[in-house]
């Protein structure tokens, strides 16, 4: 007796990525990749901020079984954000232009590739990170890193080109910071560059900044990132792609638990790639294995 088909939600991200127009073939697509004698598909699309959160919080609430992120890493966290506490699996489908939790997560970046992920039906259970009110699954930073996201997201075009050159631009000017860190009761003093508490390994873009990070294991990586003279800038980005940046003296990473960070003043920080204005102190927990994903 064939078990009964499960219920999939698409919710597709129209502006996601450097290419707008690979969004619009996402339903052609699922037609063509998508075992439907296993899956129901429906697709809703999301046309202003946040609405990925109401919709795959109305999904989960409706019982929906697989709820599928068609978009960047912002969509992603969205969608995610809408699933915590829920029975919902999260898919997705990366079409953004940084894709670090699908990279993580050895997602094809093939969408036509990444739908058919669904139709295995495997998953497993991934920790996320909670960051004051938020919730985030890959990446959250504050400094030098949180001023590019701002910057990117009012950018005119997305891509590592558009990313790349706002980093580059702004690099010389940028003065590091001083943060307090309360690291599972160890108390530290810190002048950086920028500090990310990552649960998945990368930024995106195949850029990794915590290369022995465990997206199960209950901890994130706090990397603490000094400022380089700009002439060791490219061998920085080298150690960043090559998966090396734990080598580099200018690199601190500490595991943790839990981190309370206390900042000068209430700046806005990245939140899996988008700016978001927080308080000048933060509190960040992992929520241990409470987010299930489908994995190739």
């Amino acid at each position: 007796m064939q078990a009964s088909r499960k219920t999939v939600r698409f919710i597709v991200n129209p502006s996601s990525g450097s290419s707008r127009s690979r969004s619009q073939e996402v339903e052609q697509l699922i037609e063509q990749h998508l075992d439907k004698t296993l899956l129901i598909p429906e697709v809703v699309f999301s046309l202003a901020p946040g609405q990925p959160l109401i919709l795959s919080r109305e999904a989960a609430g409706q019982g929906i079984d697989i709820v599928v992120a068609v978009g960047g890493d912002g969509s992603v966290n969205e969608v995610a954000k809408g699933l915590a506490g829920s029975a919902a699996t999260l898919g997705i489908i990366p079409i953004g232009s940084g894709n670090g939790l699908a990279r993580h997560l050895n997602i094809p970046m093939d969408a036509a590739r990444a739908i058919e992920v669904l139709n295995t039906g495997k998953t497993m259970l991934i920790d996320t990170v909670s960051i004051n009110d938020n919730q985030f699954v890959s990446i959250a930073g504050v400094g030098f890193d949180a001023l590019v996201a701002e910057k990117f997201a009012r950018a005119g075009s997305r891509g590592f080109l558009t990313y790349f050159r706002i980093a580059t631009r702004a690099y010389p000017f940028y003065k590091p910071r001083k943060y307090m860190l309360d690291i599972d009761g160890d108390m530290i003093e810190r002048r950086a560059l920028f500090i990310s508490f990552a649960n998945s390994d990368q930024f995106g873009y195949n850029t990794t900044i915590a290369p022995n990070a465990d997206i199960t294991d209950g901890l994130m990586d706090v990397c603490i990132v000094q400022k380089m003279p700009i002439f060791k800038a490219l061998l920085i980005a080298h150690l960043l792609l090559a998966k090396k940046i734990d080598q580099s003296s200018y690199v601190e990473i500490i595991k943790a638990k839990q981190v309370f960070l206390r900042r000068r003043n209430n700046e806005v920080i990245n939140i899996d790639g988008e700016p978001v204005l927080l308080s000048r102190d933060l509190s960040i927990k992992v929520n241990h294995l409470a987010l299930r994903v489908a994995i190739p």
